[in-house]
């Protein structure tokens, strides 16, 4: 098995594999109070003992998940370098009494919450529904002398999850699915508006959040975008707010916003409250296949891609407002005969209705 990271929403999970042994991680987001977070198989708990104060430090410290991998790797290599440790990651099967334990706790809160487990048994899924019957997994990392320690758990969350217990309080399935409940009661408005935006306006991305996701990026007409960033413990309070798109066209937008912030009333809906402030409708989603749905399009006209170099496009025609990337209509223009270059700008006609527009030449 080769190595197998899947970042989605800003998390990654999968398997890292270091000489023969996989190990199983999830990383969390950066956002939130805790920061970035990793969580692993037992197997991983044991290969870093001793080591998670330095490993917790390059990870808050990293520029990138993929420089991380990179560190995290190098420490597992010079731990698996120690004979004594390496025979360690291969233990002895957990007791009976940890299977009849298992089976006696899944008993109890239903095989029916059961959504995944792993072929060892040291990993399961539960599956619990919040006070919306919204279903969320519960992924609990079992040790192998558990209940004697506390299993490892990792969930879709906007704020970092982890299982605590009261002194002589014994670690349980069944308290640790309470615990979740908890952790769900405390954002339920925040899921609240995410849904109605994902019910009633037109979301450009993420096509498929997870719940620990707290943006949306909307589309609003004439090739712009607003990227919305809600407030994971204050939801209907003013969100954080991006507009996307050329400035030519989102100058008046944002005019807009700003002259009206002190409309903003917690008490209504987040979709509600930007339409009051921007003075339109929000697109919704049957304007994707609407025939028109070409001129919600934010798009670079002509490389068909939203960032280029982490960009988005920022050059409009003053005809037909198609946007594009400043390198991509250079490029373009450049290309064509017809096109006139003074000094560093560049004068030529639009790739789509052929109107004149000009530009900078890129260097």
């Amino acid at each position: 098995m080769t190595d197998c990271l899947v970042t989605d929403g800003g998390a990654t999970a999968g398997y890292l594999r270091v000489g023969r042994h996989d190990f199983a991680l999830y990383i969390s987001p950066p956002g939130g109070a805790g920061g970035a977070r990793l969580h692993g198989c037992p197997r991983l708990h044991t290969a870093l003992a001793g080591h998670e104060v330095a490993v917790l430090r390059r990870l808050q410290h990293a520029t990138s998940v993929g420089g991380f991998v990179g560190e995290l790797r190098e420490v597992l290599e010079r731990q698996l370098a120690a004979d004594a440790l390496a025979g360690s990651l291969t233990p002895a099967l957990p007791p009976a009494a940890f299977y009849e334990q298992l089976i006696a706790e899944v008993d109890g809160i239903g095989w029916a919450s059961l959504c995944g487990l792993s072929p060892s048994l040291d990993e399961l899924q539960l599956t619990i529904d919040d006070t919306a019957r919204r279903a969320h997994v519960l992924t609990l990392s079992l040790p192998p002398d558990y209940p004697a320690r506390s299993p490892v758990a990792r969930a879709a969350l906007p704020a970092p999850f982890e299982l605590r217990w009261a002194p002589g309080e014994r670690p349980s399935l069944a308290a640790a699915a309470a615990q979740f409940r908890g952790a769900l009661a405390a954002h339920q408005s925040l899921w609240d508006e995410l849904d109605d935006l994902d019910r009633e306006a037109w979301v450009l991305e993420p096509k498929h959040p997870t719940r620990d996701v707290c943006h949306r990026r909307l589309a609003l007409g004439g090739h712009c975008s607003l990227l919305v960033t809600l407030h994971p413990t204050a939801p209907s309070s003013l969100p954080e707010l991006r507009f996307l798109g050329a400035e030519r066209s989102i100058a008046p937008l944002r005019r807009a916003l700003n002259s009206r912030l002190a409309e903003w009333r917690p008490e209504r809906r987040v979709r509600l409250n930007l339409q009051a402030l921007l003075g339109l409708a929000l697109p919704s989603p049957v304007a994707a296949d609407a025939a028109d749905a070409a001129d919600y399009s934010v798009e670079c006209a002509i490389c068909y891609e939203y960032l280029l170099d982490g960009e988005p496009p920022n050059v409009a025609c003053d005809g037909c407002a198609k946007p594009f990337h400043q390198a991509c209509l250079a490029e373009w223009l450049q290309a064509l005969p017809s096109t006139q270059q003074s000094f560093n700008r560049l004068f030529g006609e639009c790739v789509y209705c052929s109107k004149p527009i000009s530009i900078e030449a890129v260097r």
